[in-house]
């Protein structure tokens, strides 16, 4: 071989090695970073680089919409164990619910005398008073965990059934400082999902605290913690976690839920302040027009419906932008005064836009319009599958144009009418259903698809929500409101009756017969635990117990938070077309579903709900001239309060009454207070927070009195600012 090709092959060798160790060095790199990322750890990194979580249960997190472990610190429990009784075995008591620390003498796993498939683990714990049996079921990997000689904290009920023991106790093996977590305190209870646990949760938890002093900074202005003599945010943080008392989580909560209160009343305060520098598009009133046409409708207007358009219009007529709410219970008949709203818009040569926030309501609305008001003005539906024009399918770009060069006159949208590509000619007018459901920044953004400077549309925000008169004052203080408060003639009131224990199947019975005569049947279930944050589970044992047992000859149909919009979609339209005859359901059904042929609406775990929601379900049903029923099924005995609270939703049908009841008998409630409430935007604040959100009120109003800008408070600035992106806010 000659000197040339033994050159030729060395390099070719040389720049081999050159190029693998190279390829090498940049997998050794990249994992370095990550190793790096993952160590140097912070509230904005992800979830799963946190110890114990990893690939798998960061999914889990995610399900619960925790991605960081920021996210970890702001989604607080839900509820607390109080296992700080401790006690010395030998005064352990049985039916006691305690905690007892001690060493393990013994521990050993068995089969049971009764199931060979099950796994008892017996142990005896010892103290200097004495010892006792501890038993757990199903439990055969504490053999692996807890060995003779460790010290122990349990928490638990004592049971005597077999001699005195705790059954299935919380476990938790006493380091060096001998402080505990999960038991001899009061311990937090989490949201859970898949895999995750409470001891997982609460490990995240506490990794999260260690970075609040130098990553959480004190936004409230001091002139309010001192008047108010709120707790530090720190600490009211640490305490929401893990309280040392239930004196210390009431007053963390009262500071978390009064901060919930004033960033919605700052950002209310702005845009009343911003509202007023800004022109509108002057919409005449063509009065002869809407005489003529509401004449023609197929029923008469209510008085409150024409107190309503008549404020409407003479909103439009001016130059500053109109900002109402239309509050209406449920069957007042909020969709025509909008409808007529917008037909005036189009007579005087503007365009309207309707925003709902599911497919299935923007469908249900734009279907209804057609059918009534097809042949006075361009009615177009826009969502993300969905593109129709006067009731024809139509391409996106027949869309774009048809909305750009103002042939469309009204058009009904989800939140795809919201795309940068969607463009108006004269927009005058928006209507935005359940207001609380669309962000500050999403309605700008359609605000701002005018091109010509017209000025920014009117506004009228709608909701069924039945808001205490006296509280809406004061939470939606910038908008002018109008509430319907009368219901349509000849409208039959449902039938409101609480199912007793052990009477179920006649009212199984009842609603045999109404599918029987060709109706349909609503079961609404509730969210029963942590661990079931959509009703996944109460939904599917309901499902499975109808179809097997009571309903086993019907078509039953299930829906549920956790499936795909376009299962939920299927299953809506299969319900709708009669296809399923009783649709078991989370309260996804609660908001605008219109469903004329169901005629009973069987609330499962009826004294979990809110009046108002209650309110709202039972309006899911009576919408056609057949009679309608709702039946109220408690989940356990009722306490005198829950009695009183379903009696009244037996006796009226106002909501708003309802929902006055609600603020007198409900009281603050658990942690997560408006679950039932109504107020999707507040995560900790309740109706019977009226104190906290008058205060709050009060403060926003003097300090942007004071300095609209906030440039005194840069720490509020910024709070703020970072508050708009969180949170739905009209």
């Amino acid at each position: 071989m000659n000197n040339s090709l033994k050159n030729a092959i060395f390099q070719s060798k040389y720049i081999q090695l050159i190029r693998y160790l190279g390829y090498r060095f940049l997998v050794f790199a990249q994992f370095l970073v990550c190793y790096l990322e993952a160590m140097s750890m912070n509230l904005q990194k992800d979830i799963r680089y946190i110890k114990g979580v990893g690939a798998v249960k960061a999914r889990d997190f995610v399900y619960l919409g925790i991605k960081t472990l920021g996210d970890a610190l702001f989604d607080f429990p839900f509820r607390y164990d109080d296992l700080s009784n401790t006690v010395d075995i030998a005064n352990v008591k049985p039916g006691e619910k305690i905690t007892i620390q001690g060493t393990i003498a013994t521990i050993k796993n068995r089969k049971s005398n009764r199931n060979p498939r099950m796994i008892v683990t017996e142990a005896i714990v010892q103290d200097v008073t004495g010892g006792i049996k501890v038993v757990w079921f199903h439990r055969g990997f504490l053999t692996k965990v807890l060995r003779s000689g460790m010290l122990v904290s349990l928490s638990g009920k004592a049971d005597d059934t077999y001699g005195l023991s705790l059954v299935n106790p919380e476990y938790e093996v006493v380091g060096n400082a001998r402080a505990t977590k999960h038991t001899g305190r009061i311990v937090p209870i989490y949201r859970l999902s898949g895999a995750l646990t409470q001891k997982g949760r609460r490990s995240v938890a506490e990794e999260a605290l260690k970075f609040i002093n130098a990553e959480v900074k004190e936004w409230l202005p001091d002139c309010i913690i001192q008047d108010q003599k709120f707790v530090n945010y720190h600490d009211a943080l640490r305490a929401m976690h893990f309280p040392n008392s239930v004196s210390d989580q009431e007053k963390a909560l009262r500071r978390l839920k009064f901060e919930e209160f004033f960033l919605h009343q700052i950002l209310h305060g702005k845009a009343r302040r911003e509202l007023k520098k800004q022109h509108a598009s002057v919409i005449e009133f063509n009065e002869e027009y809407i005489r003529e046409l509401v004449a023609s409708l197929p029923y008469k207007l209510t008085s409150a419906q024409k107190k309503a358009l008549w404020a409407i219009f003479k909103d439009m007529e001016r130059d500053e932008p109109m900002n109402r709410l239309l509050e209406g219970d449920v069957g007042t008949g909020k969709t025509i005064v909008a409808a007529l709203s917008a037909i005036n818009t189009a007579k005087a040569g503007w365009q309207s836009a309707l925003l709902a926030p599911t497919e299935i309501l923007a469908q249900q609305h734009a279907v209804g319009l057609q059918n009534l008001f097809g042949d006075k003005l361009t009615i177009a539906l826009f969502t993300r599958t969905k593109r129709t024009v006067s009731g024809r399918n139509v391409t996106k770009k027949q869309m774009l144009d048809g909305l750009k060069d103002g042939k469309i006159d009204f058009v009904v949208g989800t939140h795809a009418l919201l795309s940068v590509d969607v463009l108006f000619n004269r927009l005058g007018f928006i209507i935005v259903d359940e207001q609380h459901r669309f962000g500050v920044r999403q309605r700008q953004a359609l605000k701002d698809r005018q091109q010509d400077g017209d000025g920014i549309p009117h506004l009228l925000s709608m909701t069924a929500t039945p808001i205490p008169r006296s509280l809406s004052l004061v939470l939606y203080g910038d908008l002018d409101c109008s509430i319907l408060d009368e219901y349509p003639a000849g409208r039959k009131l449902i039938e409101t009756h609480i199912v007793p224990e052990d009477r179920e199947e006649d009212y199984y019975e009842k609603m045999r017969n109404q599918i029987d005569l060709g109706h349909q049947v609503f079961v609404v279930c509730p969210l029963i635990e942590e661990s079931d944050a959509l009703g996944v589970k109460s939904v599917n044992e309901v499902h499975d117990r109808f179809i097997k047992g009571p309903f086993s000859q019907y078509k039953v149909g299930m829906l549920h938070g956790k499936m795909k919009t376009k299962e939920k979609d299927e299953v809506m339209q299969a319900f709708l077309r009669n296809e399923i005859q009783i649709l078991v359901s989370t309260t996804v059904v609660e908001v605008g579903v219109d469903i004329p042929n169901a005629t009973v609406m069987f609330i499962e775990g009826a004294e979990r709900f809110g009046l108002a929601q209650l309110h709202q379900l039972r309006g899911r049903v009576g919408r056609c001239e057949h009679q309608s029923f709702c039946f109220l099924h408690p989940s356990e005995k009722l306490s005198p309060i829950a009695k009183e609270r379903l009696l009244a939703v037996v006796r009226s049908h106002d909501g708003f009454a309802l929902a006055d009841k609600d603020l007198k008998l409900r009281g603050p409630g658990n942690v997560y207070g408006t679950a039932q409430s109504g107020f999707e935007q507040f995560k900790l604040g309740s109706y019977a927070d009226m104190d906290l959100i008058t205060s709050a009120r009060d403060y926003a109003k003097d300090m942007l009195d004071e300095d609209p800008e906030l440039d005194k408070w840069p720490a509020l600035q910024d709070r703020v600012m970072e508050y708009v992106d969180e949170i739905h806010f009209e």
